[in-house]
């Protein structure tokens, strides 16, 4: 079986060989490079010609229509059987599909594996599969792009990626794939991932772009965060805290006490609620 990696891309030219070189300089050849030019205003074009005289290399262009509508089309060309998404300016160790193949990775719905998150100035934490929440069915996964290899079938039985979400995208994917009954799971017990926190600006530091996310998010799935006050209480405490990173107290205020409302046991937005009726009452 072929494993597809596709990267999407949008003006990383300056990271983009490093991504490319990863995968080239796997041990074992058992895959394609699809990359998605999500519309790059750079010379992303003139960097991927030089790896396309491969012909396990494939590059294509598109408008700029997002990660996440980029994901989608190059999993739509993939001739592969399993998906792994890699953005483009993280890196893939080398002996990552080899592990893959000798674990007989065509038996499982997704294998995960650690990543290195580095964050400059030497600065480096090991990021690792966890069990997640009651939202999630409790499975242990990680579905941070990069860190996993998806079964083409579950990716497309799930619906793929949602263009409407320009942050958290892989995880309400994952949110998705969670609620499939059966599922086969492997997990690597090794880092297999370099990813760069620092290497660029990525769209997700946009505020507004969170708070419009996670909108959607909730309007999608409102009835599994109601039958999980754990994670309910979490996500309407993030409108609260992305609502005062924009300025404006009031609002993040609001959040905070509903989201202390829906798990009291939940200290966080009490903390939140406190500091901001202090300021308040004193400005």
């Amino acid at each position: 079986m072929l494993i597809s990696i596709i990267i999407p891309s949008y003006n990383r030219s300056h990271t983009l060989s490093g991504t490319i070189k990863s995968v080239l300089q796997q041990s074992d050849g058992n895959w394609e490079l699809i990359i998605v030019d999500d519309g790059s205003l750079d010379s992303t074009s003139e960097v991927v010609q030089k790896y396309l005289g491969d012909g396990r290399v494939k590059y294509y262009f598109q408008d700029h229509s997002g990660v996440s509508a980029a994901r989608n089309y190059g999993a739509s060309l993939a001739k592969g059987n399993y998906l792994i998404f890699l953005d483009s300016d993280d890196q893939l160790y080398p002996d990552l599909i080899k592990h893959l193949k000798l674990i007989n990775y065509s038996d499982y719905d997704f294998i995960n594996w650690q990543v290195r998150k580095l964050k400059g100035d030497n600065e480096v934490e090991i990021w690792k599969p966890a069990k997640l929440e009651k939202i999630y069915n409790h499975i242990t996964a990680s579905f941070l792009a990069g860190s996993i290899c998806y079964r083409k079938e579950i990716f497309q039985k799930a619906g793929g990626y949602d263009s409407k979400m320009k942050f958290g995208e892989n995880y309400e994917l994952g949110l998705r794939i969670a609620q499939i009954n059966g599922l086969k799971t492997k997990i690597l017990d090794k880092v297999y991932l370099d990813y760069f926190l620092k290497s660029a600006k990525r769209q997700s530091a946009d505020i507004e772009a969170k708070i419009q996310s996670n909108q959607h998010l909730y309007r999608k799935h409102r009835q599994l965060y109601l039958k999980d006050s754990l994670s309910h209480g979490r996500l309407i405490y993030l409108f609260g805290y992305l609502y005062q990173q924009k300025g404006n107290k009031e609002i993040a205020y609001e959040y905070y006490k509903k989201a202390w409302k829906i798990n009291p046991m939940y200290l966080k937005p009490m903390l939140k609620v406190s500091y901001l009726k202090l300021s308040f009452l004193i400005r």
